[in-house]
């Protein structure tokens, strides 16, 4: 009886500790988005314009950005302009692409101006 408990107690330490390894291990592999400044610049470039994908639109609010704290920040206030103004999709060139409202054209277009500016005065 002794002899079972410990195999259990033994094979459930071995268990935890399989796992422990499998998610250290694999921890830094779990995928991220990294996007660049002009990639930023571009992408409001085409919200502003109406021609931005929803796809693209929704990776880039959706996925979090560990790599740069300034295009994290931004990304959250684009997740704050679509909650507010997005009003849907629109077809351009047979693909469906993010339609806001004015008020939300012209928080991006603020965007999009002080991001461009930023790219201008960057080393």
């Amino acid at each position: 009886m002794f002899w079972q408990i410990l195999l259990s107690v033994g094979l459930c330490f071995s268990l935890l500790c399989g796992l422990l390894i499998f998610f250290i291990r694999f921890k830094e592999r779990v995928p991220y988005y990294i996007i660049e400044h002009q990639k930023c610049i571009c992408l409001l470039d085409l919200a502003v314009k109406g021609r931005l994908p929803e796809h693209d639109w929704h990776i880039f609010i959706g996925m979090g950005v560990r790599t740069d704290e300034q295009v994290e920040a931004l990304r959250e206030k684009c997740a704050e302009i679509d909650e507010a103004f997005c009003r849907g999709t629109k077809l351009f060139e047979g693909r469906p692409c993010v339609a806001f409202s004015e008020k939300g054209i012209k928080q991006l277009t603020a965007l999009l101006d002080e991001w461009r500016h930023k790219a201008n005065y960057q080393a």
